[in-house]
């Protein structure tokens, strides 16, 4: 192969990213004189799998709106060449000077657009360049091969300098540049999840990578990674797609948007554009709510990293039962928390690549759709000067029973009305109860009748000190011998990490003792006290549309909420725990001066290791129209008021 080639192609309205293997697929050489007649290095192409021997133009037209009506990377654009994979049996059946017909058994290629480098008839994948304005991506990515197991960072620092004006005037728009394959090529794939483009947070490790964990310090002390998580070798293996590496907070801590200091913190695209996206798995809501060119994001879940990003960027978020799916090669806190789970917009993908995670890309055992439940309502305490305290920080309570529906915040009477279609549909009923009393009227032996008291203090101790035993603190005290200076960080995260030097080991035995006779309790006390022949849910409202704008400063003059919440039953207990968007509420900006749009979204909680039964809820919520698939962008929802609109796709002829 050629040396020296410009790996980007600029075609129509578009840039695209070639993948110069030097193993791919040639023109036979028969061909290759051929491609005189043409003009420029490179040569754009449509390949298509044909099984008859005649190829007509109507057979192109129809071939040409099914590429266009399932693909965002093919365009007419590269009709300039047209290759056939065909039979054996009838080559040579096409005979025009811009169809080409060569034999399948013979290439290693699918169908989609490509470019073929006119000097040695070499066909090349492409890949189209779309920005990022969000700012989610640390930056997009590929692999050296297309069998290869090493990835390359997309060099987009070499753009700045170059001629191309075309990715110049891209890169105005964002600093990160992400190349998306084409659909396609997976086509014919029978692989679970053939063609489902996703980008991971940056604490997973991707071989030939650094991870960056969000802080710029640690991306420049540690090597690149030697292999790739095993969590993303199972989505690659499953014939998924990985574009791209996506932000995170400062080691993965809870830092607002002002806290960031060595990039700029994601935009949350929802309302007004200037809301809080939440920490930790910033990059990876974001990027799932802003993009339709991505099917879904990975991220980490300790405290609660994948449960509020989801919430408050209105998509779907799975935080899986604990220990169900790998760690290894994932940074964080504490493994005794921590858990991978994905972020996507549609149901489908949602239940497909989250039941194949926590399986362990071994096909799920079937569900029975008609099962009893047992619904647990968490409620706040009876009131009587303040009928409706909105609930801030963790406590995220229900309205009591004895409160006039006429205070309830209008998101709460969204999450109303779809817990009475759940209610009619699996013909149960809601338990109220308010947790604060049941646990003072049961408390663990040992433990205090305070349920913030028992159960507060044990992830803040716990994550600290775990965080500065496991590798945080060895960094900073090697940095320091190694540049004369600690490494830069907020404040919040200095002062969160001496915190955890100073936890004492009793206190740690403590925070693990109370945290098996908190998780003992709720197996037993919680769970256990309701019909055990149905299954028990509990359910609690996740985000409820109340604006945070993005400059908003946090008082941090307590380092930690030492509070009980709700999150404790994934992170203490184990439990699966996903986020479910229900609706989307207005509220007058105050930075656009008119009405906007903000997520609402309930949490649906399990027993530990029923993960696959909360996929078989949702979907199941989806079918009877209790939810549905969420869009991107400002609006959840942006159909919702056009009726009456028939929406077709156009067949592909059959081949």
């Amino acid at each position: 192969m050629a040396t020296g080639l410009d790996p980007f192609f600029k075609l129509g309205r578009d840039t695209y990213h070639i993948l110069l293997d030097p193993k791919a697929s040639s023109l036979p050489p028969a061909l290759i004189p051929k491609l005189r007649r043409f003009e420029g290095e490179f040569i754009p192409v449509t390949v298509v799998e044909w099984t008859p021997s005649i190829f007509t133009p109507a057979d192109l037209r129809a071939t040409c709106r099914y590429f266009a009506s399932t693909d965002d990377v093919w365009s007419t654009d590269f009709l300039s060449l047209i290759v056939l994979l065909q039979p054996p049996t009838v080559r040579g059946g096409v005979k025009k000077k811009r169809i080409f017909s060569i034999d399948k058994s013979r290439n290693d290629l699918a169908e989609g657009p490509y470019v073929v480098l006119r000097a040695t008839g070499q066909i090349f994948p492409v890949f189209r360049l779309v920005p990022d304005p969000q700012r989610a991506f640390v930056s997009g990515i590929y692999r050296r091969s297309a069998s290869g197991t090493t990835w390359c960072e997309l060099p987009v620092s070499a753009h700045k300098t170059g001629s191309n004006v075309n990715i110049q005037l891209i890169l105005q728009k964002s600093p990160a540049l992400v190349a998306i394959p084409s659909k396609l090529y997976h086509r014919h794939s029978d692989n679970p999840l053939a063609g489902l483009r996703f980008a991971v947070k940056d604490t997973i490790a991707i071989k030939g990578l650094t991870t960056g964990f969000g802080n710029q310090a640690w991306a420049d002390t540690y090597p690149v990674e030697r292999t790739t998580a095993p969590v993303v070798r199972l989505l690659l293996e499953a014939g998924a797609v990985l574009v791209g590496k996506l932000k995170t907070t400062e080691f993965a801590e809870g830092v607002d948007p002002c806290e960031w200091t060595d990039d700029v913190c994601p935009f949350n695209p929802r309302g007004d554009g200037q809301q809080k996206p939440s920490s930790s798995s910033t990059g990876s809501a974001v990027a799932v709510a802003s993009y339709d060119w991505l099917d879904f994001a990975v991220g980490t879940d300790t405290g609660g990293s994948i449960r509020h990003p989801a919430g408050v960027n209105g998509v779907f978020g799975q935080r899986p039962s604990c220990g169900l799916v790998s760690l290894e090669g994932v940074l964080g806190a504490t493994d005794l928390f921590n858990t991978v789970g994905i972020f996507a917009r549609e149901v489908d993908i949602f239940a497909r690549v989250g039941s194949f995670l926590v399986s362990r890309g071994k096909p799920p055992p079937c569900v029975a759709e008609k099962r009893r439940y047992n619904l647990l309502y968490p409620t706040r305490a009876a009131q009587t000067d303040n009928p409706d305290p909105h609930h801030h920080g963790q406590h995220r309570w229900f309205p009591h029973p004895s409160v006039d529906p006429k205070y309830w915040s209008e998101a709460e009477k969204q999450i109303d009305a779809t817990l009475r279609k759940f209610e009619t549909h699996f013909d149960c009923e809601r338990i109220p109860f308010n947790i604060n009393d049941l646990w003072r009227a049961t408390p663990p032996v040992g433990q205090s009748r305070s349920l913030d008291e028992a159960v507060g203090p044990i992830y803040s101790a716990i994550t600290t000190a775990s965080a500065v035993a496991c590798g945080l603190g060895q960094f900073i005290t090697a940095y320091q011998a190694k540049h004369g200076k600690p490494p830069e960080m907020s404040d919040l995260v200095r002062r969160r990490l001496d915190h955890g030097r100073n936890v004492a080991a009793e206190e740690i035995a403590n925070a693990l003792q109370a945290m098996q006779a908190f998780k003992l309790w709720v197996e037993t006390t919680l769970f256990g006290s309701y019909d055990q022949d149905a299954t028990t849910l509990l359910i609690f409202p996740q985000s409820c549309g109340r604006p945070d704008y993005r400059d908003d400063v946090p008082d941090r003059s307590e380092l930690f909420n030492d509070t009980f919440s709700l999150y404790s039953f994934g992170y203490l207990v184990g439990c699966p725990d996903y986020t479910i968007p229900v609706a989307e509420t207005a509220y007058v900006s105050r930075i656009t001066g008119r009405a906007e749009y903000l997520p609402v979204s309930i949490s649906l909680v399990g027993r530990p290791g029923s993960d696959l039964e909360l996929f078989n809820v949702v979907r199941q919520m989806r079918d009877t129209g209790m939810i549905s698939d969420v869009a991107t962008g400002a609006r959840m929802y942006p159909e919702r008021r056009i009726e009456g609109v028939a929406v077709s796709t156009e067949s592909r002829p059959q081949t």
